[in-house]
């Protein structure tokens, strides 16, 4: 979990350089698309039964939210609307919270009071970090979308994981993604063409990105999710270390309040369900 924050830094952090040279609707689709190659191999050894699917309609849909998730991810850090790395982490932290929103409306989970509370405490958190009263910066609602859109990924996830292998998701979601964002990349393709050296910086993006999704899985499937989720936190450091060594910029006192407030929330949501877990499973022994 470690290694994937360290990862997804990386990535977010070659997105926004690149961003000054390349439209970030043209680094976007490399970055679905590179994912794509990646599964390849795969594909050849498993065969086309690993492409096989139940459930077309909803694939297309997680698809459609998870692209305009790492999009809207993408421009929010561009150098076109700056928004500065550790903003962006400590406002995707509440992708947690709009999953339990959309949980509670599309798939008709049961949500108790203890989590709406927190759910609404985070929101006040967000609040806080945004500063709506002074005006939202193009760059915050890009980011407060991407949130919004990968927790409709998440949540689909949920449904389609019960009849689908994660591989069979992943590879649908990166081979649509790249579908959806081709006529993007073709109408932002450069004036110059990228030299080897942009080239390299693409790929080497595309391939964190990519590790970082694995890692975070990875970690996931092996360890507590109620320990393991908190590590995830430790984005917004290394992005805020970022932003102080190569941008010399830092977060305003508001974003740590409004942040440590997210993250209370959200730790206290996941810490509170994997307990109820335990005591569902110990019932039924």
């Amino acid at each position: 979990m470690a290694a994937s924050g360290a990862v997804f830094t990386v990535f977010v952090t070659l997105s926004k350089v690149q961003s000054s040279h390349f439209d970030p609707g043209f680094l976007a689709f490399w970055r679905a698309f590179i994912a794509l190659a990646i599964t390849v191999p795969v594909i050849l050894q498993q065969g086309l039964s690993i492409l096989r699917i139940r459930q077309p309609g909803l694939i297309l849909v997680r698809s459609m939210f998870g692209t305009l998730g790492f999009m809207f991810g993408f421009y929010a850090v561009s150098a076109q609307y700056g928004l500065p790395l550790s903003e962006f982490n400590a406002i995707s932290f509440s992708r947690a919270l709009f999953v339990t929103v959309l949980a509670a409306l599309l798939l008709k989970e049961t949500v108790g009071w203890h989590r709406w509370g927190a759910t609404l405490v985070g929101f006040a958190g967000v609040l806080i970090m945004t500063q709506p009263q002074s005006g939202l910066s193009m760059g915050t609602l890009l980011a407060l979308a991407a949130a919004f859109c990968t927790a409709g990924a998440i949540t689909l996830v949920k449904v389609l994981s019960r009849l689908h292998r994660p591989v069979t998701l992943l590879i649908w979601a990166n081979m649509l993604s790249s579908v959806l964002l081709l006529p993007l990349a073709i109408w932002k393709w450069p004036d110059a063409m990228p030299s080897l050296q942009d080239w390299g910086l693409i790929g080497l993006m595309g391939a964190c990105g990519v590790g970082g999704q694995y890692l975070y899985i990875r970690g996931m499937s092996i360890g507590d999710a109620s320990f393991l989720s908190p590590i995830d936190y430790l984005r917004l450091p290394m992005a805020a270390t970022v932003d102080w060594l190569l941008f010399h910029a830092l977060p305003g006192h508001w974003t740590w309040v409004g942040t440590a407030i997210i993250i209370s929330a959200t730790a206290y949501i996941t810490l509170r369900e994997q307990r109820l877990r335990r005591r569902e499973k110990l019932k039924g022994l």
